[in-house]
């Protein structure tokens, strides 16, 4: 018979009690926070940006000390669009978790089946008016970011693993009758294939921001011990009911787990967090108006291939060049989110610089191709879990708003995009698929279809790329180098 289980179920605020520490450390945090203000989540639950990562950033704090050397962390996140502000959540997190002390050891990109989502107003902007300038995407990928705590312990390994780091999931559909009704549930193969590959039976997992109770429900399971918080205590009957601890549920031998739940009273005020906040991102310097002190304005698109460069390539010259981009104009800059070695730039570098300067962040866009190497894992449980990376990113900033009326219907015209090509090809999802073609293969067509949705005829494009051709475009090219 299988050993028996214990399950915390704390009702409370996972950022202001530090009675989390009296409970046993954590193997495994898996946790997808609420996103901010998302009109499909909660919406208008953070007074600002900066409230919702000064949560973050508590949080973080807060578990950092809970987990266990060499522990894991999985946390599901994205960025979010809300009345046309994209918020650089990702690259804010990663800044927040870094300076904490976590390790970031990878990115696993998760995407949802193409028929959940719909074209949409975004990227039907484009269809119905099929020139550059009026490309949006649609997203169906959500990010999970794995971090680890660093150990003392010289961490071997006598099992291997492997997976590739992207995922294709089924998300929880917002069917009518459903348990998480309301609730922005992740599916369960999330947490399972996630517990599974980090944790061994037996073992902790935690989950700060339990909602419906997923998480306990999949580690129960499985056969470890959990650990929930959740501040909503009209939840406590769904939780229960999904996590299997009602009497029309409890059978065999699952009826000797148990289930521990904790009333826990704040260490602080309620509404202190939203006191306590501090300057996180760059996001408002971003929106600002900016007056620029050089009108020489000279370059219609910048295109940075920014995948294998130092940490003190993005220098002055290369700011001069963004002073140099027109106003409404795009940045697109092809990022590889993962490397082995400290001297490359990390995302929140890359961003916080750009951000600088008065860009904002527009789009995402994954580029998935074959996998071409890999970054890995050593657990406590002393597994080697080797991750084949198959993509890199293109992160799309925007300099200001594009002035449509700028352009005459004849130059719209001379730079029409194939309506049809971009339905068949998928351009309008923020996954571009070529998981059966090298790399390299992908950048010749990743750096033509930017072309096409981004530059009229007879504009400037500046790149450090050599080789950049685009037979639907006439343009101009010149090109820098990053040191």
């Amino acid at each position: 018979m299988p050993a028996p289980t214990k399950h915390h179920l704390i009702i409370g605020d996972c950022t202001k009690t530090k009675k989390i520490l009296d409970f046993p450390a954590i193997d495994l945090l898996l946790t997808s926070p609420p996103y901010f203000n998302a009109p499909f989540d909660y919406s208008d639950l953070f007074h600002n940006y900066e409230t919702f990562l000064g949560m973050v950033d508590k949080f973080g704090k807060l578990y950092f000390k809970t987990l266990k050397p060499g522990g894991i962390v999985g946390l599901n996140i994205d960025d979010m669009l809300i009345e046309g502000v994209k918020y650089p959540i990702i690259s804010d997190i990663l800044k927040i978790f870094s300076n904490i002390g976590y390790l970031l050891k990878g990115k696993i990109i998760w995407r949802k089946p193409e028929g959940y989502i719909r074209i949409s107003r975004r990227s039907g902007v484009l269809l119905q008016n099929p020139y550059p300038m009026y490309y949006y995407p649609d997203n169906l990928l959500e990010v999970i970011l794995i971090f680890q705590k660093p150990s003392h312990m010289n961490l071997t390994s006598n099992k291997i693993m492997y997976f590739e780091d992207i995922w294709e999931m089924t998300n929880v559909l917002p069917l009518k009758g459903r348990l998480e009704t309301n609730i922005a549930a992740f599916p369960e193969e999330l947490p399972r294939r996630l517990i599974n590959i980090f944790t061994t039976k037996g073992s902790w997992v935690c989950d700060p921001f339990l909602g419906s109770g997923t998480t306990m429900k999949v580690a129960r399971e499985l056969r470890r011990h959990s650990i929930g918080v959740e501040i909503l205590e009209q939840l406590l009957p769904i939780i229960k009911m999904k996590i299997g601890f009602t009497s029309e549920n409890l059978t065999s031998y699952l009826d000797l787990d148990q289930l521990i739940i904790n009333n826990l009273q704040p260490d602080e005020k309620e509404d202190e967090i939203n006191h306590q906040v501090s300057s996180h991102s760059l996001l408002p310097l971003a929106l600002k108006k900016h007056k620029s002190l050089n009108n020489e304005y000279k370059y219609h698109l910048l295109l940075l291939d920014c995948r294998n460069i130092s940490k003190n390539a993005l220098n002055e010259s290369f700011f001069k060049l963004i002073n140099k981009l027109f106003p409404g104009r795009i940045l697109a800059v092809m990022f590889e989110s993962l490397n082995n070695s400290s001297n490359i730039l990390a995302l929140n570098q890359v961003t916080d610089s750009i951000m600088r300067h008065g860009l904002r962040l527009r789009d995402r866009i994954t580029v998935q191709h074959q996998p071409d190497w890999h970054w890995e894992v050593i657990t406590n449980y002393k597994t080697r879990v080797v991750f084949h990376h198959c993509f890199y990113e293109v992160f799309l900033f925007q300099k200001g708003k594009f002035n449509y009326k700028g352009k005459s219907i004849r130059e719209k015209q001379d730079c029409l995009i194939n309506k049809r090509q971009f339905q068949k090809e998928k351009w309008y999802l923020t996954l571009w698929d070529f998981r059966n073609q090298p790399r390299n293969e992908c950048d010749s067509i990743v750096t033509s279809r930017l072309l096409e949705l981004f530059l009229f005829n007879d504009e400037i494009i500046c790149t450090n790329i050599k080789q950049i051709s685009c037979s639907q475009r006439r343009f101009s090219t010149e090109y820098f180098t990053l040191r």
